[in-house]
């Protein structure tokens, strides 16, 4: 069984996910395939495809930003895609590698069209990574215009001009409306968000979380290597870390209120690492900010540099980084109502607070703080429970089982 996974690039949540999901099937023996859109395009082995692909997918780019800075408002800063024509031709690609399956994964930014989805002649599986696939232009939402549909009459008030995201949504449904996708959701949090999507709430779906190898993660020596790579380690360290925190939906401006209006700032210790937050610089509390992590070693580090890992996302489809902690022994603070729901349990292994309560936040900081103190066996429970529920031998029988039942056509 031979299994071709499709994804914009090799950076993000999504990429890493699936590079994990990659080498846990090839340690089952299967034959796995990764085609980075991004990667391909960039090639000049081939200068007619590099330069046909290449204009193709920055026309497409061009006339987005022309239509939202001149015909559209949508009085947010959330990226958007459009994917109305694809660069390149998919189904010739798929033909040429043969693979039983074709894997879905985070497929935005103008990559492939919705007329390419539908005509990809293999059994199809889609990891929902965002919200994008049953939505218009949007990779999330807090309105219910999936569910309704795309409607003059519930568009949000602060969108203006052409609605971009009704024209999309709808070219959306006419193709996948007729295209039997398999769907697997991270979470509960986005599964449900599915169910009561038009789009897909037919199709059939899989809840099976991001999975991650045990051996790839080690608990250190805290103190110690806080010693040497902290300036203070008699404080309590909290890690906050985002590929992109810059964006509100990572809930870094409700860590900034806990701090400053809530915590006792001679206590704590925040590192940062990722994209540097907007408000970082106005924090007053000590503070490091490490940047980007690319590899394994350096992120492995980090966590355990921590004592508490905080992302307050309000939006997100499973929180890779709750599970990263977890395997290092981490406890995490989250907020309710959110995929975090499907990882974090209350008091156990972190903390939920109130949905967007920074108040909250900060209590289940001091919490967890005090609570490490007093159970010496934490970060071996937290680990335990980590591997237990997310490891790759706890579910990649699942995604294989998933797999042959949709080769063979067997819901």
């Amino acid at each position: 069984m031979k299994i071709l996974h499709i994804i914009f690039s090799d950076e993000g949540g999504a990429a890493i996910g699936l590079r994990r999901l990659h080498e846990a099937l090839k340690l089952k023996k299967i034959e796995s395939e990764i085609f980075y859109f991004r990667e391909f395009i960039k090639c000049k082995k081939n200068f007619l495809l590099y330069i046909s692909s290449n204009i193709l997918w920055w026309s497409q780019k061009i006339l987005k930003k022309i239509i939202i800075n001149i015909f559209t408002k949508f009085g947010h800063k959330e990226s958007i895609s459009m994917n109305i024509i694809s660069p390149i031709n998919y189904q010739k690609i798929i033909n040429k590698k043969k693979p039983d399956i074709v894997h879905l994964h985070w497929i935005g930014n103008e990559m492939i069209s919705a007329k390419s989805i539908s005509n990809i002649n293999k059994p199809v599986i889609w990891t929902m990574h965002d919200m994008w696939p049953f939505c218009g232009t949007e990779h999330f939402v807090n309105n219910n215009r999936f569910s309704q549909g795309y409607k003059g009459v519930n568009r949000p008030p602060r969108e203006r001009g052409i609605d971009l995201n009704k024209i999309i949504w709808k070219l959306k449904k006419k193709y996948f409306l007729k295209k039997r996708i398999h769907i697997i959701c991270p979470s509960k949090w986005i599964g449900d968000r599915v169910e009561k999507s038009l789009m897909f709430k037919n199709q059939k779906k899989s809840i099976i979380p991001y999975i991650l190898n045990l051996q790839e993660w080690k608990i250190q020596n805290k103190k110690k290597i806080q010693s040497k790579h902290l300036k203070n380690n008699s404080k309590t360290v909290i890690f906050f870390s985002a590929t992109s925190s810059v964006n509100h939906r990572k809930g870094f401006s409700y860590l900034y209120e806990a701090i400053e209006k809530y915590l006792d700032k001679d206590e704590y210790y925040l590192l940062v690492a990722g994209v540097k937050p907007n408000l970082f610089e106005k924090i007053t509390i000590e503070k490091r900010f490490i940047g980007q992590l690319t590899s394994q070693k350096e992120i492995n580090l980090a966590y355990n540099l921590a004592d508490i890992y905080v992302m307050p996302s309000i939006m997100e489809s499973f929180g890779q980084v709750y599970i990263e902690a977890g395997i290092c022994g981490i406890p995490s603070v989250a907020f309710r109502k959110t995929a975090a729901e499907d990882i974090i349990q209350h008091k156990k292994n972190g903390y939920l607070a109130n949905y967007k309560s920074s108040k909250d936040l900060a209590f289940g900081i001091d919490w967890i703080k005090i609570k490490s103190k007093k159970d010496s066996q934490m970060s071996t429970k937290i680990r335990k429970y980590t591997n237990k529920k997310f490891s790759a031998g706890a579910n990649i029988e699942k995604i294989i089982l998933l797999y042959k039942k949709n080769l063979a056509n067997v819901d």
